[in-house]
């Protein structure tokens, strides 16, 4: 797929090489339409069937990487710690964005209509997982590499830096406090099982970087800041530019990063064995760890399903198949 000019960079990494940020470990920025905004319509037909195939074969590969651990001969272990997670802490993050932005569309398809609310549950909790499985990524690293390298960096871009001004965030944040209708009806299902996962690994990852519990916007004391202002520096920390974007150029740039963190996890694991040892009750609660050991196969279904959000669930059959 030809991005469209001046817009993402949205090629799918269909070829066998590292092919995401110009070399190993590299980033690239994010292009996502505003929060809350509607996508631009697309230059492409999502459902035609070169893009059926080219989403199918990144989906296959991401499954690939994940069962047999496979890599190119140009994709070797990255011994420069600083750099790979510092990929991690933006790249990571960027797939949440994303994940967040499909969580909305599902919500908002079924308050206007277009979809039955029962079949926005197993998508969701995916999601859910996805960004789970997300937060054990981008918080990976050691304390001291997060106390050295991203926390200062946070810092430098404003003293009072804040997850909370994440954009994307916000229209699903009523989701992960139980609120939304889609939750309360869910009972005791696969939704419930995702928050749950989700907030030990939120609070377990969140007990090993920052032990004492004081973020920078605790410290700082910054109060009554423009959310749009906010917004801009948070954004522009992850990389991420707001123009109208085609859904399936989000969704291409979302698997573009999957299996780059696939990648990486095929090649250097999850944790060096310095890090497991800063690991809170919660990163070892048995959820938490089947999380980290399915971590690409998480990736795996998040791609799925964004996927399945821009073309018919069927056409998914082959790369889902084993």
């Amino acid at each position: 797929m030809k991005p469209s000019a001046g817009t993402a960079l949205s090629d799918l990494p269909v070829g066998s090489g590292w092919d995401f940020g110009g070399f190993a470990y590299g980033l690239e920025p994010l292009l996502l339409p505003h929060a809350g905004a509607p996508e631009a319509a697309g230059d492409h037909d999502p459902a035609s069937a070169s893009l059926v195939d080219a989403r199918a074969a990144t989906c296959r590969r991401i499954r690939m990487l994940g069962e047999r651990g496979v890599l190119a001969p140009g994709v070797g272990r990255c011994d420069a710690l600083d750099e790979m997670y510092w990929f991690r802490w933006i790249t990571g993050h960027q797939v949440c964005f994303v994940i967040w932005r499909l969580m909305a569309q599902l919500l908002g398809d079924v308050r206007q209509g277009r979809r039955a609310p029962d079949t926005t549950t197993e998508p969701l909790s995916r999601y859910i997982s996805g960004y789970s499985a997300m937060l054990l990524y981008t918080g990976s690293c050691s304390r001291e590499v997060y106390h050295t390298v991203i926390r200062p960096s946070m810092r430098l871009r404003h003293r009072g830096f804040s997850g909370t001004w994440a954009p994307d965030y916000r229209p699903v944040r009523d989701v992960f406090r139980g609120r939304q209708a889609a939750v309360r009806e869910a009972g005791d299902g696969a939704l419930l099982d995702a928050l749950r996962l989700h907030s030990l690994v939120h609070d377990g990852v969140a007990a090993k970087l920052v032990p004492d519990g004081r973020s920078l916007l605790h410290q700082a004391s910054t109060r009554g800041l423009n959310p749009r202002l906010t917004s801009m520096i948070y954004d522009s920390y992850f990389m991420t530019l707001r123009a109208p974007v085609a859904r399936h150029e989000v969704v291409a740039q979302l698997l573009r990063r999957l299996v780059a963190i696939a990648q990486d996890i095929a090649a250097n694991g999850l944790y060096t064995s310095e890090d497991r040892g800063e690991r809170p009750a919660e990163l070892r609660a048995a959820e938490v760890v089947a999380c980290e050991n399915s971590l690409v196969d998480i990736l795996f279904e998040v791609a799925g399903s964004a996927c399945e959000q821009i073309s018919d669930p069927l056409t998914l059959t082959e790369a889902r198949t084993p």
